[in-house]
């Protein structure tokens, strides 16, 4: 005889059958298959402002260069919200009291949310927004966006938005008692449930870049709660050190070749010119009767939860006078025509750069500015806790366990290997030829190899 009732994994509340699969969110993901998410992340996820993230790439402009890196932030933020929540359960298996309903709420929903202020092309937009005036950054639409979404709902409370937001902007610990602490670290923190889903999934939609010896949440299996100078952290068990060693060597080596890739940084340039543009050009996002220069629409939420990556399109059908090299850089980027890299310099080269192009008349040249910092510098800022069972009692034992720094750590693992690879850091300023002509990309080029010369022998 089938149960008329079930016990639903992820939040413990018991639901008819039928109730149940109505109410929560089915989701079939690339990276972790079929997985189901509570009926209070559902009511989120029917939101404009969230189905909005259904339109903003993961990775921005990659896949000019990267053809299959087209996942988008919203299964980012889906498998997010996954990630919080099996963490949440591990969690639960030695805490006590465990964490609560409410606590689970607030978390889930804000792994759901982290992410729901990205502009398009994502941290394009926030260089491109600086141009025009004070420095922005996602997280502050994040929580605005957030805000008005849960403001709507009637199951969640005001002190609930509270906390959720706080946890998005990473302050949480304010709001929290010292023994929920680490609540304040799973959304956002150096190992958190945001950055192991987006090297996981940028690594099955890019494949090649990395290859980790098993999945990074799996470090989240055996994670527990230890205290620490009178607050509650989260602690990894020690022999998980290696994957979490990994893990950072993959986000340096995602940066490397992927996310600061030269080609990328180039169609970034590209992507950039398009919008600065349509700034010149007086270009306004309308929607609803409302309008803004594409430069301001963040600031206007009403207006903000409708721009997403579809801009490039708008922007190529529009009528505005002033748009015809917008729209042929857009096309270039839909070909893959990309700027193409002439020369790299350790200093700054800006001010040449803008000198040969008003003795040119027009933008020839650009620059990115590249910096990635080396794997011994991205590891050495963690901020890890590790622990270590008791031989006597075994790793279900929630009294008997040692802090390990990140260090003992290392050193317990000796034994073990660590895989991930090591790289140096990264400072270079790259010029690009913006134009298509082979005579003028070689004047360009000849132009800046006699600049470089000259700046080898200053350092020198």
């Amino acid at each position: 005889m089938q149960p008329s009732t079930v016990r639903c994994g992820s939040t413990g509340i018991v639901l008819p059958i039928d109730e149940m699969e109505r109410s929560e969110l089915t989701v079939p993901d690339a990276v972790y298959g079929t997985f189901r998410l509570p009926s209070f992340v559902r009511a989120v996820t029917e939101a404009p402002e969230f189905m909005r993230l259904k339109y903003l790439k993961q990775l921005g402009v990659s896949n000019a260069v990267f053809d299959s890196a087209r996942h988008t932030r919203y299964d980012h933020s889906l498998g997010a919200c996954y990630l919080s929540g099996r963490l949440l359960d591990a969690v639960n298996k030695t805490l006590n009291p465990p964490v609560t309903e409410d606590e689970r709420k607030c978390v889930m929903l804000a792994a759901a949310l982290h992410d729901i202020g990205h502009g398009p092309f994502s941290h394009l937009w926030e260089k491109f927004v600086e141009v025009y005036g004070a420095p922005w950054r996602h997280e502050r639409s994040s929580v605005e966006l957030a805000q008005r979404v849960l403001d709507r709902l009637e199951n969640v409370s005001v002190k609930q938005i509270a906390l959720i937001c706080a946890l998005i902007r990473g302050n949480a610990a304010d709001l929290l008692t010292s023994d929920r602490q680490f609540l304040a670290h799973i959304v956002s923190s150096d190992v958190d449930v945001d950055r192991c889903d987006y090297l996981q999934r940028d690594a099955h939609h890019v494949p090649g870049v990395i290859e980790p010896s098993r999945p990074f949440r799996q470090m989240f299996d055996r994670v527990r709660v230890v205290t620490v100078e009178g607050k509650a952290r989260l602690a990894y068990h020690w022999q998980d050190y290696p994957l979490v060693y990994e893990m950072a060597c993959a986000r340096q080596a995602f940066h490397r070749r992927c996310y600061q890739d030269v080609e990328v940084l180039g169609a970034e340039l590209m992507m950039l010119d398009v919008m600065h543009e349509a700034e010149r050009a007086g270009f306004r996002f309308a929607r609803d009767g409302n309008s803004e220069p594409l430069s301001k629409v963040h600031d206007k939420p009403e207006l903000f939860r409708y721009l997403n990556d579809n801009i490039t399109s708008e922007l190529a059908a529009s009528k505005l006078p002033g748009l015809d090299r917008a729209k042929a850089l857009i096309a270039r980027l839909q070909s893959k025509d990309l700027y193409k890299e002439i020369i790299r310099f350790s200093i700054d080269m800006i001010e040449e750069v803008n000198k040969f192009n008003h003795q040119q008349g027009k933008p020839i040249v650009a620059q990115a500015f590249r910096y990635i910092k080396s794997t011994k510098q991205w590891f050495g800022s963690f901020n890890v806790t590790f622990y270590k069972p008791s031989l006597a009692k075994g790793d279900d034992d929630d009294d008997d366990v040692a802090v390990v720094s990140l260090e003992e750590a290392r050193d317990l693992n000796h034994s073990n290997t660590v895989t991930g690879e090591s790289a140096e850091e990264i400072k270079e300023y790259i010029i690009y030829c913006t134009d298509t002509n082979p005579t003028v990309h070689s004047t360009a080029q000849q132009y800046f190899a006699k600049l470089r010369g000259g700046s080898a022998a200053k350092e020198s």
